[in-house]
C-alpha cells in the first residue's frame, strides 16, 4: 500500500518513532511518502526525502512555555498552505495514497480528508481524552490540550494511542498500546555505571549549577559545547549517547513520552524536569511518581536529586515491575493498515 506518514516535527520523539515505524512498514512491501516540518526534524529524516510544510512549533519565555508566542508565530501557517496548496495536493495525489498516518502532524489529517482516504492518528497525546487529569492539573491548560488534540487528530477511521497505563475503553476504533522502542534501544544491553545523564530539551541553567554541587558524574545531552566542567560533561548528540544510556545509573531530563518509554524499557530510575507551562510534560512527570519508577520537579534542587539518588533501588524494585511491548504498537499498525487495504468500500469516518 501507498502510505503518507505525517511526522510532528516538534521535539524529536516522533521523528526517532517514526524511522523505526517507517523501516519497519517498507520491510512489509508498503511505500511511504513521510510529511514533515522543522529543520531538526527534516534533517533526522532525510534519508525518506520528506515533504516539507509548515507546522506547530512551540515558543518559550524565561517562565515557560508562551501560550501568546505560540500562537502568534504559528499563524504563519495559514499564508503558507494556501500558497502552496495547489503544490502539496499534486504530490499527494500522484502518489495515490491508500491511507494516511498522522503522529500529530495536523497537514497530513486536512489532506487526508480533503483526499477522502482512510486515517490512522498514532500518538501518546490522545490518551489525555481518555483520562482524568492528575491533581494540580490546570484546567484552563487542559482544555487547551484537549482542544489541540482533537484538532490535530480530527476524523481518523482509528486511533493508536501509545499508552504506559492503557485506560480501558469500549471504543472499537481505539487501540491502547505499549509505545514502540527503537531497535537500536532494544539492543542495548543496560549497565549500571557510575554516571547520571541528563537529557534537556531546553537549556536550563539553575539545574546545571545544583548539579555542580552534587559528588556525582553527570553527562549532559543540552546542545552545550562539548567538554567538562568540573564534574559535568558536555556532549553533543551522537555515536556516544545510547552507550551513555544504557551505562547510566539514572536519568535526570525533561519529560519527554519517548525517553520516558526507554527509560522503563532499560530499567532507569528518572528524575524529571519537566518543561513549565507545557500540559504534556506535566502530565508525563505526574505518570513517572505515580508508577513509582522515580519522582518530578519544575525547581530541581539538591535535596530533590539527593532524595532521588537515595531511593534508586527502590525505584529499580518498580521497574522491575513494570512489562513494555516494544513491538505491540508496530504490530497493531500493520494489522489496521492490512484491515483497510482488505475492505472494498471505505465507511464514513468515526470521529
Amino acid at each position: 500500500m501507498n502510505i503518507v506518514y505525517g511526522v510532528s516535527g516538534e521535539g524529536l520523539g516522533h521523528v526517532y518513532e517514526a524511522i523505526q515505524v517507517i523501516t519497519r512498514l517498507t520491510h512489509e512491501g508498503h511505500t511511504v511518502k513521510v510529511i514533515t516540518y522543522g529543520d531538526r526534524a527534516c534533517r533526522s529524516l532525510a534519508e525518506f526525502q520528506p515533504m516539507r510544510v509548515e507546522g506547530v512549533h512551540l515558543y518559550f519565555d524565561s517562565k515557560g512555555m508562551s501560550l501568546s508566542q505560540t500562537v502568534r508565530k504559528n499563524l504563519r501557517c495559514f499564508p503558507y498552505f494556501l500558497r502552496h496548496w495547489r503544490r502539496l495536493k499534486r504530490e499527494l495525489v500522484a502518489f495515490e495514497p491508500d491511507v494516511f498516518i498522522t503522529a500529530y502532524e495536523p497537514f497530513s489529517m486536512v489532506a487526508s480528508h480533503l483526499l477522502r482516504t482512510p486515517l490512522i492518528s498514532m500518538d501518546n497525546q490522545n490518551e489525555i481524552l481518555h483520562v482524568e487529569a492528575p491533581p494540580g492539573t490546570s484546567l484552563p491548560a487542559l482544555w487547551l490540550v484537549k482542544l489541540a488534540t482533537r484538532a490535530c487528530t480530527y476524523g481518523a477511521r482509528y486511533y493508536i494511542i501509545k499508552s504506559l497505563t492503557k485506560p480501558c475503553t469500549d471504543k472499537p476504533n481505539i487501540r491502547f498500546v505499549s509505545p514502540v522502542i527503537q531497535d537500536a534501544i532494544r539492543f542495548l544491553r543496560p549497565t549500571q555505571g557510575d554516571h547520571v545523564l541528563v537529557y534537556l530539551t531546553k537549556p536550563n541553567p539553575e539545574l546545571i549549577e545544583v548539579l555542580k554541587s552534587i559528588d556525582e558524574t553527570f553527562i549532559v545531552y543540552c546542545g552545550n559545547p562539548e567538554g567538562t566542567d568540573r564534574n559535568i560533561l558536555y556532549r553533543a548528540q551522537g555515536e556516544n549517547y545510547l552507550p551513555d544510556l544504557g551505562a547510566c545509573k539514572a536519568i535526570i531530563a525533561t519529560t519527554g513520552f519517548s525517553l520516558i518509554s526507554d527509560s522503563i524499557f532499560l530499567k532507569k530510575p528518572y528524575l524529571g524536569a519537566p518543561l513549565r507551562r507545557q500540559f504534556e510534560q506535566s502530565y508525563n512527570a505526574s505518570f513517572i511518581r505515580q508508577l513509582g519508577i522515580g519522582d518530578f520537579s519544575e525547581s530541581i534542587t539538591k535535596a530533590d536529586i539527593e532524595r532521588f539518588l537515595g531511593n534508586l533501588a527502590g525505584y529499580r524494585s518498580q521497574l522491575e515491575l513494570y512489562h513494555l511491548d516494544p513491538s505491540e504498537q508496530e504490530e497493531t499498525l500493520l494489522a489496521l493498515i492490512h484491515e483497510i487495504g482488505a475492505r472494498e468500500h471505505r465507511p464514513a469516518f468515526v470521529s
